[in-house]
């Protein structure tokens, strides 16, 4: 396993590697003289130089929404189908049809699904503009559009994402008849999980607490009949279970439990009577295979009850948390040994979001593996920050022997301190990170602090602080949106000369309208020269 990645986690891990790989910013980076003026023109001159720049990742496909966001979806559907070496454009414009659907755009969602060619994904993109259209108002031609989707397998979600957002503007009568259609057309398909648990929320969101628990149990006998080979369906049994659990309901979640314990038992025992009669029968392959053979698969994935404890964590009150962490832990002291590690890593952090810290330690007390424990130790302290016991999280945090573990610790404290307005505390805290480019990372989110108190002087001078180039750029770009037009267009310039024109899409088109246009014909531009030098 490569070096720190457990300490750290696979996001700030991959994060560091990058802003460390690309240096410190050069000297001079931090000159106020840069675009002192803040005119729009001089932005768009520094946009279209960067982007005679090679950039890597989702770099085409967040511009391509920045332009559906300004209006452009032609120019976004060119922008795609233009990027040279890559598979899937049309795959990318289904994403833009469904970003353009969930953001309110029902004519750009059109304009980018009549751009499909391919017949399979412009039928997924029909799919992904029927919420749009219904969310605007106009049911009639939403479930026109429902109508004529072409392929069986895409009929119940198009009915369900009806069903939804018809919910959603408090039509649960209609509602509840589209998430019937859904549950119909599903079968027992694949989507049939998906469409019953749609169902089940329209139902009880319209009052109707019986037909909501009749869709919750078909959901229960699909996983049942399933067993460990349902791994799409388990996901909406655990839905199931969650929406029960906030109001209360353990009684389903009790029987899943119960079937989990007699099932690790079970294989328990056939695991000792195995072993006995491979010592008396020297281990004949016969026997053994049929053994194995023989062994009944489980009523449900014992998978279930970690998720389950994952997804009611942030959400559930604190003495439903509490009966759940119990009879997990119980769980736990049946040494049943199906994905033990995962159960009792969400029984710990469970235990540590509701106040039970000792307890949560002392299940973290048990990990043997140094690196592993300290990982679960942060983990720990990032829970606490999030509940506001900061305190306790901090104490914890500078008691961690591993500088990595300390590190990331600490600015989840900092982090937390932040975010609450606690911007001097979080402060006094950073020189504390034992890391250097941890300091830096920390101070992103204490100068957007600082900004939103009303300094953004001060703020802007805390973002020259941090050593690395592309984490300061992520620094004065939080800046942009949170300055007037003139300083916004000044940080943005500023921002993109360290990290590129990606760091500023997000308010492009608010500081300096026909950026993301500016920077789409330099980068086709580029584009079509390369093409034609060879």
């Amino acid at each position: 396993m490569l070096k720190g990645l457990v300490q750290w986690g696979p996001e700030l891990y991959w994060t560091r590697i990058g802003d460390q790989c690309l240096g410190l910013a050069p000297p001079g980076s931090s000159d106020t003289g840069l675009l002192r003026s803040g005119f729009a023109p001089c932005l768009l001159t520094v946009l279209r130089l960067a982007a005679q720049q090679e950039t890597g990742g989702r770099s085409d496909l967040d511009l391509a929404a920045a332009l559906v966001r300004a209006g452009h979806p032609a120019r976004a559907v060119e922008l795609v189908r233009s990027g040279a070496g890559r598979s899937g454009p049309e795959e990318d414009l289904v994403l833009l049809v469904r970003a353009a659907g969930e953001a309110g755009d029902p004519d750009g969602a059109r304009a980018l699904a009549e751009s499909l060619t391919d017949r399979a994904l412009r039928d997924s993109a029909l799919v992904a503009r029927i919420p749009a259209v219904a969310r605007a108002g106009d049911h009639e031609c939403a479930v026109g559009l429902a109508q004529t989707v072409r392929y069986p397998h895409n009929w119940p979600r198009a009915w369900a994402g009806l069903a939804k957002a018809v919910a959603d503007g408090g039509d649960f009568p209609a509602a509840l008849g589209y998430a019937a259609r859904a549950v119909e057309c599903a079968g027992r398909g694949s989507e049939s999980g998906r469409a019953l648990v749609t169902a089940m929320e329209i139902a009880h969101a319209a009052g109707d607490h019986v037909l909501a628990g009749t869709f919750a149990d078909r959901v229960e006998d699909l996983v049942r009949r399933e067993g460990r080979k349902g791994v799409g369906q388990r996901a909406f049994l655990v839905e199931v279970l969650a929406f029960e659990a906030h109001t209360g309901d353990l009684d389903r979640f009790d029987a899943v439990l119960r079937s989990v314990a007699r099932a690790a038992a079970a294989r328990a025992a056939e695991e000792a009577e195995a072993a006995a009669g491979s010592q008396e029968c020297d281990a004949d392959p016969d026997v053994l295979c049929l053994t194995i053979l023989a062994r009944p698969s489980p009523h449900f994935d014992a998978r279930i009850v970690p998720e389950l404890l994952v997804a009611v964590a942030e959400s559930a009150d604190r003495e439903v948390a509490l009966a759940l962490a119990d009879r997990a832990e119980a769980l736990l002291r049946r040494g049943a040994g199906f994905e033990s590690f995962a159960l009792r890593k969400a029984v710990t952090l469970l235990l540590a979001r509701h106040g039970q810290v000792e307890r949560a330690m002392a299940l973290t007390d048990r990990i043997v593996d140094p690196g592993l424990r300290a990982a679960r130790m942060v983990e720990v302290v990032e829970v606490l920050a999030r509940s506001g016991d900061t305190d306790r999280a901090e104490a914890l945090a500078r008691a961690l022997a591993d500088r990595r573990a300390r590190s990331r610790a600490l600015m989840a404290v900092v982090g937390e301190l932040a975010r609450r307005g606690e911007t001097a505390r979080a402060e006094a805290l950073v020189p504390a990170i034992p890391d250097r480019w941890g300091r830096g990372e920390v101070l992103v989110g204490v100068v957007g602090a600082l900004a939103r108190q009303g300094e953004p002087e001060r703020a802007e001078d805390l973002a020259h602080t941090i050593p690395h180039g592309r984490t300061r750029a992520r620094a004065l770009a939080a800046l942009v949106e949170l300055s007037e037009p003139a300083r916004a267009r000044r940080l943005a310039a500023r921002a993109v000369f360290l990290g590129g024109w990606a760091m500023v899409l997000d308010d492009l088109e608010e500081i300096a309208p026909g950026g993301a246009v500016a920077i789409a014909d330099e980068v086709m531009s580029r584009r079509k020269s390369r093409t034609s030098g060879t």
